[in-house]
């Protein structure tokens, strides 16, 4: 359990730093509108006489209440983890200034990808680094849409709204940033695997294909009762997951054995448990 927790807070700490490259190096040299608390404020200090600093602090500890209410202490204790080191990754990179001598629109891919791999690496250990990032899980948890996706959606909105203070160009230019961020903190939280695919196989040789899957390709199956949409009749439905390598053997027994079986491929974008994330038990 306390190797666990180490780690979980090695990658908070990582992702926390991965968003404070994304903000050092890209967001601030190129002004790129990111959305968040920070564009909230900016709206905001043209509309109502407070420093845009004070704004972001009230919104950054009102989110912060709002999860610690909602989602529990665990989340709590992480996100005030997040809301000290993020600050002092910020001030850490400053020392070392990097002018990276590309284009604004290089500037807002690579910025919007590092940033959010670096949020969703947080994400997927049930914290966040505060401010808009909280109402999105608070979101994600009763109405189970993507978070990623939700990022797109909230921090768009915001940066829709900087129209009455950015012109189009900065604004569509953060409209991307938000995409991009948002697309990989989606991939972050389900990471795609390219060595596994699953396999539903439908087939009158079932005994003689289930005992090649297990003693040739080594490989554990699980036995699904179906009945045919069409005739009514009971079948059984070996489901499967192989590396890709073995794939190419398990297709060509499937077809030498019954050419006429049904058979579903689908990538596995991640698996947990004996044989893939731990080794088998003797």
């Amino acid at each position: 359990m306390k190797r666990t927790k180490f780690i979980e807070t090695l990658i908070i700490l990582f992702g926390n730093f991965l968003l404070a490259v994304s903000v050092e190096y890209f967001v601030l040299p190129f002004d790129i509108l990111s959305g968040g608390c920070a564009g909230i404020a900016v709206i905001l200090s043209n509309f109502i006489n407070v420093p845009a600093n004070y704004i972001v602090d009230f919104f950054v500890l009102l989110f912060f209440l709002m999860g610690a209410f909602v989602l529990g202490r665990e989340f709590t204790i992480k996100t005030a983890l997040c809301s000290l080191t993020y600050p002092f990754m910020l001030e850490f990179l400053s020392k070392f200034p990097v002018k990276l001598e590309i284009n604004e629109f290089l500037a807002v891919i690579y910025g919007g990808v590092i940033a959010g791999i670096g949020l969703g690496l947080v994400f997927r250990c049930n914290a966040s680094t505060g401010g808009t990032d909280v109402p999105i899980m608070i979101a994600h948890k009763y109405t189970n849409i993507p978070i990623g996706t939700l990022n797109i959606l909230i921090d768009s909105t915001i940066a829709i709204a900087g129209l009455c203070v950015y012109g189009m160009e900065e604004v569509m230019m953060g409209v991307i940033y938000i995409y991009l961020s948002g697309k990989a903190i989606n991939a972050m939280m389900i990471p795609r695997n390219d060595n596994a695919v699953a396999l539903y196989i439908i087939t009158d040789r079932k005994d003689q294909i289930n005992k090649y899957i297990h003693e040739d390709l080594e490989r554990g199956t699980t036995i699904m009762l179906a009945k045919g949409g069409y005739t009514g009749n009971p079948k059984e439905v070996i489901m499967t997951v192989v590396q890709k390598g073995q794939y190419v053997k398990l297709s060509k027994y499937i077809e030498e054995t019954d050419p006429y079986a049904f058979v579903i491929v689908s990538d596995a974008k991640e698996i947990k448990g004996e044989g893939f994330t731990y080794e088998y038990r003797v």
